[in-house]
């Protein structure tokens, strides 16, 4: 057989070297992590009391001072089992590892008043997540958010199309193009609306907001503007109440409760009071979570209605009554919105369906069949472009509306939006070239200057923190060599052990940057330390392992993306593993049931 290894690979980090805008603020915020005290027991966090004391006593007869005779080895003992104590201490009880499941080792150096003692790990668990909420709210309590939306309509029908001028003769020519400028034509496009929204958030105590909002329209040198007030007031975790009104004439003032029914069912109602000559219009929305991802939704809208003489008759309603249903998931990858509609005016289906491709982009299709606005579809996305601004782009076409093109930059709670009207008229050539244009703008700037940007960036980012960690790494690098001397006597009893009744031996184990040059020395040696997992043929190795210089690891090339390769012989056969930094390894049996 050429190959000896059988390449048994599970999921793994590529090292494509394609990094995105949160890994390059994940490693401007980096440090040092904390001692994952899970990861020091080679424990699940499921694990069981007696697996904590199983761990606990396995790691004392290899790392407890009085079994070493060397006085280094015995000096790095003292240091290591203290840890492994204080893992014990924290794991064993059940307060303790309550608070450090939520919080980590601050939840355990904080003091928490939770009450009388003796209460379940579930009660636990919800004492320190109200506690901390409170401690948000207050830190929040004189926090003022701030939002800001500008949208500038712009009208650019004119800039595809020929000017005409009057025809000597009668009737209407074309005029020929100049040689003007190539940005002549964009000084046709003209500004049609501008709309302005800004509003302030404060909190009132844990459960009141009070916001105030302003906004402005300007069309054709005139417009208006008016200041909205709302008071929201969370009565209970069933309910919370909303209550606005407009300070300036026109007066309209709006009435919102949600109530919870049960965790999986909601119901919502609006009203909306513009005068008093007739009944306020009504919204209700019941919904219910159907899936573990969606959620159902009915929607009833009053309109404009009368009780008696009271109210508009019907030829001079403006809102109409209508029936909606619709189902709506979002999740960490995809996002879908299906609605059916009608009404007495107007009735409508429409889709909407968003697809997560990374951290930092999103891309969006729609579209809707309408009996006012007959068939329109539309395409976009938008991309992080840094930690907090992000740029969208959505081409909007309909058969009976002409095209659009959108443009929205957001950053923190401002937001500016341009729509820009292409056509007024279907043109499937501009509507072609509205979505292709900026699509190819957006890959070309993104593949010469984004990620060579920011692949730059990280580079930098990696040297300066090996520097500022210079000493941390160094010293987790020792303690690392220290575990491994310390395991080197139990291991290859272990590993004798293991080759008598053709066991699993751990023949190689490499952890770090698998995919850089050797010399480059950005991957560590840990096949000591992963043969000193195995337990009764059986390795276990929960996610997490990586951070455990107890036991044998370290972080040889702090920043960037790391695997560990296995190669071990198991029933005299030879095979090898590759599992992605933070993954778990399990038995090797199961692992190759799976593979196969």
């Amino acid at each position: 057989m050429d190959d000896p290894y059988e390449d048994r690979s599970m999921p793994a980090d590529t090292g494509n070297g394609n990094y995105d805008a949160d890994e390059l603020i994940d490693l401007e915020n980096m440090k040092p992590p904390e001692v994952d005290y899970y990861a020091v027991l080679n424990l699940a966090k499921t694990a069981s009391e007696d697996d904590i004391k199983d761990s606990y006593k396995r790691l004392s007869r290899i790392f407890h001072p009085d079994k070493h005779s060397d006085p280094a080895l015995k000096e790095a003992a003292e240091t290591k089992f203290h840890v492994i104590n204080k893992a014990f201490e924290v794991l064993s009880n059940p307060q303790l590892r309550t608070a450090y499941d939520e919080y980590g080792e601050e939840g355990i150096n904080t003091k928490w008043e939770v009450g009388h003692r003796i209460k379940t790990p579930q009660e636990l668990r919800e004492e320190y997540s109200r506690l901390a909420r409170e401690k948000r709210e207050m830190e929040l309590e004189s926090l003022i958010r701030n939002k800001n939306d500008v949208t500038i309509n712009v009208d650019a029908t004119r800039v595809f199309k020929n000017q005409e001028i009057m025809s000597p003769f009668g009737g209407t020519a074309f005029a020929r193009k100049s040689h003007g400028s190539i940005l002549d034509p964009l000084k046709r496009a003209e500004i049609m609306q501008l709309y302005m929204k800004n509003s302030f958030e404060t909190q009132f105590g844990p459960r009141t907001q009070f916001i105030v909002g302003g906004q402005m329209t300007s069309r054709s040198g005139m417009g208006g503007g008016n200041v909205v007030g709302t008071i929201r007031h969370t009565f209970s975790e069933k309910l919370n109440v909303e209550l606005g009104s407009s300070l300036l004439k026109p007066r309209v003032g709006v009435l919102k409760a949600t109530y919870s029914i049960d965790p999986l069912t909601f119901i919502t109602g609006t009203a909306q009071v513009r005068n008093f000559k007739g009944p306020a219009p009504l919204v209700m929305t019941f919904g219910r979570r159907i899936t573990k991802g969606a959620t159902g939704y009915m929607t009833y809208r009053t309109g404009e209605w009368a009780i008696g003489s009271w109210g508009p008759v019907f030829e001079r309603r403006r809102d109409f009554s209508s029936m909606a249903l619709g189902v709506s998931s979002q999740d960490e990858n995809r996002a879908y919105q299906v609605e059916v509609q009608t009404g007495l005016m107007q009735s409508h289906l429409s889709l909407d369906y968003t697809w997560t491709l990374d951290s930092t982009t999103k891309v969006r299709v729609g579209g809707s069949l309408s009996t006012t606005a007959g068939i329109n579809a539309s395409i976009g996305g938008d991309r992080k472009i840094t930690e907090h601004t992000k740029v969208g782009l959505a081409v909007e076409v309909g058969l009976s509306g002409g095209v659009a093109f959108n443009i929205k930059v957001k950053r923190l709670g401002q937001s500016v939006t341009v729509p820009i009207v292409l056509a007024a008229e279907f043109n499937p050539k501009l509507a072609f070239w509205a979505a292709v244009v900026p699509i190819c703008a957006v890959t070309a700037l993104d593949i010469a200057y984004v990620k060579p940007k920011r692949r730059k960036e990280r580079a930098e980012k990696i040297q300066e923190l090996r520097t500022v960690h210079a000493d941390f790494i160094a010293n987790q690098k020792k303690e690392a060599q220290e575990a491994i001397e310390l395991l080197r006597e139990s291991t290859d009893r272990k590993t004798r052990h293991e080759q008598e009744k053709d066991g699993l031996v751990i023949l190689e184990a490499t952890y770090g940057n698998l995919d850089a040059a050797p010399e480059l020395g950005l991957t560590a040696d840990v096949t000591i330390a992963v043969q000193a997992l195995v337990n009764n043929s059986q390795l276990t190795m929960p996610g997490g392992h990586s951070k455990n210089h107890i036991l044998g690891f370290y972080d040889p090339c702090l920043g960037e993306k790391k695997q560990l390769r296995i190669k071990y012989e198991f029933q005299r056969r030879l095979h090898q593993v590759v599992v992605a930094d933070q993954a778990s390894v399990a038995a090797p049996v199961r692992s190759h049931l799976l593979a196969q």
